[in-house]
């Protein structure tokens, strides 16, 4: 299993020299298309941030919302008397 220097290469590459016309075509045409990568990748990364951004705030505000029932619910706290039956016959007379 060697290597045989014999065998034509699987994958060849042939230069052609190409037209001034179709080198700036190319050349054109590859900066037109990384131009538009770099426009995509900014505009997904707005995007992107203005839907993290909205989950934030949504997440915010259920917990906002969940802590104020959870004091809402919570026992009350305060001082208190008792007062006797018989001080309230005392009270309406």
């Amino acid at each position: 299993m060697g290597i045989d220097s014999n065998r034509p290469p699987l994958l060849q590459f042939a230069a052609r020299s190409r037209s001034w016309s179709q080198r700036v075509l190319l050349t054109l045409l590859g900066a037109a298309l990384v131009m538009f990568a770099f426009f995509f990748i900014t505009v997904a990364l707005i995007a992107g941030s203005v839907l993290a951004a909205g989950i934030a705030l949504r997440w915010w505000w259920i917990v906002r919302r969940l802590r104020s029932a959870q004091k809402a619910s919570a026992p009350l706290d305060g001082e208190y008397t008792v007062v006797e039956h018989t001080d309230l016959n005392k009270i309406a007379r």
